[in-house]
């Protein structure tokens, strides 16, 4: 599958696999109004697609993303009022562009390079995994126009140094991508963050499927209970794997040394 959105945003699935990658590399992958749209488009055609297991994010070229495009957002200004309407669920648009990767049910992970600035920063912070160059650079740039980040960083950071996210907000200082690893905000580091993403994301679609959900779960929703809750959803979360049909084909194939088949 080979599917683009504006131009600006390709998605392409394979081995149970999919990819959205971000291509405006002229623009080092700037947030234009298409680019908005693309974006938008391909989670929720992520939500339809069956058969994926994980998605790798990256962007095309230099960079991940440089944020918002700003002369181009002005100039359809008329349509900026909508980027702040609420959905039925209480969500705009701006803020899907990162909680949106949550509704593909499946672990997403972001290959950082270049610049990661404002609104792309937010977008991999959406991201269940965070891969990055060392010399990447980072930032949340709002503050540079009088504004605060609001593509639902108050939900997707809460799990990481409040102290830290407070500081770039209000500073616009840059970090590089060493830093940022070092501060919590990606996961590790890698020369080649693409290539490592893929990598990561196809030995996740080789796992049994409820226990990545499971896991994902556990992990989402744990931090937010109180200590006895967490305990509680843990269990429950391994009772529902315990003896079910990819429990028992994963036990199989270790036992048989042979790669687990999972439907």
């Amino acid at each position: 599958m080979h599917q683009i959105f504006n131009e600006r945003v390709t998605l392409t699935f394979t081995d149970q696999v999919a990819e959205v990658m971000l291509s405006r590399p002229d623009h080092h992958n700037g947030l234009d109004w298409a680019m908005i749209d693309g974006l938008l488009a391909a989670q929720q055609c992520l939500t339809q697609l069956s058969g994926v297991r994980a998605v790798v994010l990256s962007g095309d070229g230099e960079s991940f993303c440089a944020g918002l495009d700003m002369a181009s957002i002005m100039s359809e200004a008329e349509r900026l009022p909508t980027l702040l309407a609420p959905d039925e669920a209480g969500i705009n648009p701006v803020q899907r562009l990162a909680l949106g990767w949550r509704e593909a049910g499946v672990p997403v992970v972001a290959a950082l390079h270049g610049h990661v600035y404002g609104g792309g920063l937010q977008i991999a912070l959406g991201a269940d995994i965070r891969i990055i160059h060392p010399r990447a650079r980072l930032a949340l740039l709002e503050i540079d126009w009088g504004i605060i980040p609001d593509m639902a960083i108050s939900v997707t950071g809460a799990g990481l140094r409040q102290d830290v996210l407070q500081e770039l907000a209000i500073s616009g200082r840059k970090v590089s991508g060493e830093e940022a690893y070092q501060l919590g905000l990606a996961s590790r580091l890698s020369d080649t963050p693409q290539e490592a993403a893929r990598e990561t994301a196809a030995l996740i679609a080789s796992r049994s499927p409820r226990a990545v959900a499971a896991a994902r779960e556990l992990f989402a929703r744990g931090p937010m209970l109180a200590h006895g809750d967490r305990l509680a959803l843990e269990a429950h979360l391994q009772q529902q794997l315990l003896a079910g049909a990819e429990h028992r084909e994963a036990v199989s194939a270790r036992m048989e040394r042979r790669a687990p088949r999972f439907d």
